[in-house]
């Protein structure tokens, strides 16, 4: 039906085409002529429009108006070729769909993938690492294993199985447990470096406020990590309590600052200040079941034991780890 529609319209087209080019060909100076032959040559135009439309390719006939209106300007503005070429480009474009080579897909199953086994080396737990490096019978390459299974523990753990590797009598171990310590804390004092360059380049306490706290939690973390001892560890904490108590004075209500600061003060030993802290990072939003243990731990360093046992009792009706939930257990006796 379109395929016919498109034949008589194209047909229609072609014979309004050649009558408007007849008109031009006779020797009449007559203005009327003129206005006859734009007359034929539009309705040329209309015809052929919609024919030429329906034979683009889909992507290309949107937007349906525009295009159409482009269509018709095309061969209103260049007469006789812009009329025939459609009528032409109409035609191969009929065409072309039998001489298209068409490639035809066979359907196929999803592929199910299977996940990995776990090897047998992997999986160890912190026990079975130490285990493994303080039983000198065991061979090196076994520990040498051993110890590259702590790359997957997280470094609070990690870092005190490292330390005790350093005294092992194998060279290689102690190599790679220097290694190991020295990367981790490598990483955080770069991240200390370019934290403070940004803290010494704010010309605000305003925009010091993001470089101080991260600062904070950069130097908590050298502490955290068990990455630093000594002296250091004492210096990393003073830093800490400098930049977040920089920190909460221009946002007093970063509750997680206020946890680190708890934390900070509990090892330097002033339990009544992290009691504070935690107290203070409570009422800015800090979730109670998480600082409820540092509040159970402080409680019980004060030597204030009914309220450790109350602290307790409230942990085990909420649940948690197992750990936590045998230590409330012996205080609910």
């Amino acid at each position: 039906m379109m395929a016919s529609l498109n034949a008589k319209l194209g047909t229609l087209a072609v014979s309004l085409e050649v009558s408007a080019v007849a008109l031009l060909l006779l020797s009449s100076n007559s203005t009327a002529l003129i206005y006859q032959y734009f007359f034929l040559h539009a309705l040329a135009c209309a015809c052929i429009t919609p024919v030429a439309w329906t034979l683009l390719p889909k992507n290309y006939q949107q937007p349906r108006n525009w295009v159409i209106l482009l269509l018709f300007s095309l061969s209103f503005f260049i007469p006789v070729i812009g009329l025939f070429g459609f009528a032409i480009g109409s035609m191969i474009a009929s065409w072309l769909p039998y001489f298209r080579t068409e490639y035809r897909f066979s359907a196929v199953t999803s592929p199910h993938y299977e996940m990995p086994k776990y090897h047998l080396d992997v999986g160890w737990r912190s026990g079975r690492v130490r285990q493994q490096l303080s039983n000198k019978q065991t061979p090196v390459d076994m520990r040498m294993k051993a110890l590259l299974a702590l790359q997957t523990m997280p470094a609070r753990h990690a870092s005190g199985i490292l330390r005790e590797a350093l005294s092992d009598s194998s060279d290689d171990l102690r190599l790679l447990a220097y290694g190991m310590l020295d990367s981790r804390e490598k990483q955080l004092t770069h991240r200390i470096q370019l934290a403070l360059h940004n803290y010494q380049q704010a010309p605000t306490a305003q925009e010091r406020y993001l470089p101080a706290r991260e600062l904070a939690e950069l130097y908590w973390e050298l502490v955290y990590q068990n990455l630093v001892q000594g002296d250091m560890r004492l210096f990393s904490l003073e830093q800490v309590q400098r930049y977040a108590t920089e920190a909460l004075k221009e946002k007093v209500k970063d509750a997680g600052l206020w946890a680190i600061s708890g934390r900070m003060w509990t090892l330097r030993g002033d339990y009544i200040r992290a009691t504070g802290c935690f107290s203070a990072a409570i009422k800015q939003g800090f979730p109670l079941a998480r600082a409820e243990p540092y509040l159970a731990e402080l409680a019980f360093l004060r030597k204030d034991y009914a309220s450790t046992r109350r602290i307790m009792k409230n942990l085990h009706e909420r649940g948690g780890s197992r750990s936590l939930l045998m230590s409330a257990d012996y205080w609910g006796r």
